[in-house]
């Protein structure tokens, strides 16, 4: 495999994007869809305050995490030049790579519903020829050649993620040249900063992935249960049906190419995101079959299913970037899920499983600057929704009087659900420039 991989200089780059329209140039690309990007110290551009610049597009890992995590297998490796290929005719269109990638290289074009990314000029290296945005550089910031690869760099712009990217860079140490100035001092505040980084993860976005993986705790709390009739009532049959199949089709909503989800199921070994949807078809046809027959052991086998697509759902987010410390976030699929099946158990344990998902809640909250009204109203009421059923639990409630406080408890876990997509973001060249 070559050796060669882009060469940036942070003391050249004066952010003229001449690499940019070398890449829409060459690889036919309409603007806003941009393959290359031009990221500024700067964004807000402050007297005094100084530049740097970074240009950076898909960097062709040796450990690519789009590779290993796309569920759709849509990336492939040339052997010859080193160079990731996207294949849009594979992909489905469920953004997981633009999750996975610390450098932001794929992007999913809204209007094909599919994922674009840099393809390192592919048939210009196998043509002897470099990458038209390094030829463009008119200052000589951004070359190719040969490199020595890292298996991460802790230089400007770049996150603390080992990917082993083939790119090298050279006077990193400009940034330290740079003038300091507070913020307070020029007018501005570091909101300013934080509103020109468009998220890449957002709740309102995500609601799709939010009822999808909301149900799915609900639905493996709830179905283990079930263990307690001996015959399940044709209610409970009903809605457990009907929430597995809403679980599962609006879940298809997040996929740019829905008619393809089928994909989503052919990169098990490696992708969580894969073993997520397979496992949920698992539990999904056992459950369907148990709720059915009431064979004993089809609901056992499915309670292996739920469990293990819990963990799956966790892992799936293992990628991303957190605002919180905790090794386990209050809207843990796992932690739901018991903490309502011994709500509707009326277990003691409920007590306990509550603690912790306050203590989790309130510690992810307890630096949050950005408070407004309408966050105030979300925590108050999904602090009460689950301070009630502690409550009641600890009074002696009884089976007859349960409902209210269980749709208390859900109401609280679904704000806590959505938020959770609001603590969570990508790691991204933008967070250390």
């Amino acid at each position: 495999m070559s050796e060669k991989g882009f060469i940036f200089d942070y003391s050249r780059c004066v952010g003229c994007h001449a690499c940019i329209v070398a890449c829409y140039n060459q690889n036919h690309t309409e603007p806003p869809m941009a393959w290359r990007m031009v990221v500024n110290g700067n964004p807000v551009k402050i007297p005094l305050k100084g530049f740097i610049n970074l240009s950076i597009a898909c960097n062709h890992c040796i450990d690519a995490p789009c590779m290993t995590n796309c569920p759709a297998i849509a990336y492939s490796r040339d052997d010859e030049t080193g160079a990731i290929i996207h294949n849009p005719l594979k992909c489905i269109g469920c953004k997981y790579c633009t999750w996975v990638c610390p450098y932001e290289a794929p992007k999913l074009n809204p209007v094909k519903g599919v994922v674009e990314k840099c393809n390192f000029c592919n048939d210009l290296l196998k043509e002897g020829g470099i990458p038209a945005c390094a030829a463009a550089c008119p200052t000589g910031a951004l070359t190719f050649g040969a490199i020595i690869i890292e298996p991460k760099h802790s230089k400007p712009g770049f996150p603390e993620v080992a990917t082993s990217p083939l790119i090298s860079t050279t006077n990193e140490n400009v940034k330290d040249c740079l003038p300091e100035m507070s913020i307070d001092a020029t007018g501005y505040q570091q909101s300013n900063f934080d509103e020109v980084y468009n998220h890449r993860i957002h709740p309102a976005k995500e609601i799709p992935l939010f009822i999808f993986t909301f149900l799915s705790a609900l639905l493996v709390g709830w179905f283990i249960t079930f263990y307690r009739f001996e015959r399940i009532s044709s209610f409970y049959r009903i809605a457990f049906i009907f929430l597995l199949a809403f679980a599962g089709f609006a879940s298809l909503f997040h996929l740019g190419k829905p008619l393809r989800a089928f994909r989503a199921l052919l990169h098990v070994k490696l992708s969580w995101l894969s073993r997520e949807i397979a496992l949920f078809g698992l539990f999904a046809f056992s459950g369907l079959l148990y709720v059915l027959t009431g064979i004993a052991l089809l609901f056992w086998i499915s309670s292996v299913f739920g469990t293990i697509l819990l963990i799956s759902i966790e892992m799936v987010y293992h990628v991303v970037r957190k605002n919180y410390s905790t090794p386990v976030h209050s809207a843990n699929t796992l932690l739901t899920a018991a903490t309502l099946f011994s709500l509707i158990t009326l277990s003691k344990a409920f007590v306990l499983l509550a603690s912790i998902k306050l203590l989790l809640y309130l510690v992810r909250h307890a630096y949050n600057r950005k408070l407004n009204p309408k966050k105030v109203i979300f925590s108050f009421i999904r602090f009460f929704g689950i301070l009630i059923p502690f409550v009641g639990i600890l009074f002696g409630l009884t089976p007859d009087k349960l409902s209210p406080f269980i749709i208390l408890f859900l109401i609280g876990e679904l704000i806590d659900r959505y938020e959770y997509y609001a603590s969570i973001d990508t790691h991204n060249p933008f967070q250390s420039i």
